[in-house]
């Protein structure tokens, strides 16, 4: 009789475990606060007429990282060699050469790399440096909005682009580890069955303490703060695309992402699915 109740109790606290996980909402905040930037350089034959295909000086280099480390809004800054950027660039590619061949190491401009302490610096900020000799452009990034709030991501298949972009079909290099199919390829956005399926599976895990689910509108609003320029070509780029829908979730115990991104990888619908570093 005692085993029983004992197997009666652990059920029961199993529904009532299932019944505590809901797939919510995104949360209202908070909205992270700083950011990072990147003060390029010009470099002989740059693009940017304020350049004038011609490379920085030194006494510009100088003048900049005087200006650069006088300012308060700026929290921390470091330069950044063509060499510095060519090796991360490499390594950022490690798996896909033909990204990595596409640029050498004088294609690469010189840089300072850094964070400002608050979002609404950043106009200011380009302004000012926007217009400072030797600089050719300057890119500013807010931090990701889920970034310290979940440890997986799910990212379903979008709609269709209307514009019908088509694949990029290349040549694989000899010797070279070929690249997985698309999911999403020659489909469109996750059905109404599919995200319940996805949902389903999420609950049969355990560990899960939220589940959220981010749709198109929500993403557009992570993406806008994330990149802080109006003119970014990445908003130009995402405002003619339709963004995909989303599911993050929130581990009792992080180190278990893995087992989920197992668990739902390959199911219909399912884009990408990744471990988020969380600090």
């Amino acid at each position: 009789m005692a085993v029983l109740l004992l197997g009666v109790a652990g059920t029961a606290g199993w529904y009532a475990y299932q019944n505590s996980v809901r797939v919510l909402p995104p949360p209202d905040g908070p909205w992270p606060e700083g950011g990072t930037f990147t003060v390029s350089l010009c470099k002989n034959d740059d693009v940017y007429e304020r350049c004038r295909k011609r490379a920085v000086t030194p006494e510009q280099r100088r003048s900049i990282e005087e200006r650069l480390r006088a300012m308060p809004e700026v929290a921390e800054m470091e330069f950044e060699s063509q060499e510095t950027a060519w090796a991360k660039l490499v390594d950022q590619f490690a798996d896909d050469w033909r990204m990595a061949s596409i640029f050498e190491v004088d294609d690469l401009p010189e840089s300072f790399k850094g964070r400002l302490h608050r979002r609404a610096d950043f106009e200011s900020f380009g302004t000012i440096m926007g217009g400072t000799p030797g600089v050719s452009n300057i890119a500013a990034f807010g931090y990701h909005f889920w970034e310290g709030k979940v440890d997986v991501s799910i990212v379903l298949c979008p709609p269709e682009d209307p514009e019908g972009a088509e694949s990029d079909e290349t040549e694989e290099k000899p010797g070279e580890t070929k690249e997985e199919p698309d999911p999403c390829a020659g489909r469109g956005a996750a059905t109404a069955e599919e995200k319940k399926a996805v949902e389903a599976g999420l609950m049969a895990l355990e560990g899960i303490e939220h589940v959220y689910f981010e749709n198109a509108a929500h993403a557009r609003r992570v993406l806008e703060h994330l990149v802080v320029s109006r003119d970014s070509f990445l908003i130009g780029f995402a405002a003619a695309r339709p963004l995909p829908e989303s599911y993050f979730v929130k581990l009792a115990d992080p180190g278990a992402a893995r087992a989920v991104v197992d668990a739902v990888k390959g199911m219909p619908g399912v884009g990408e699915v990744e471990p988020l570093d969380v600090d």
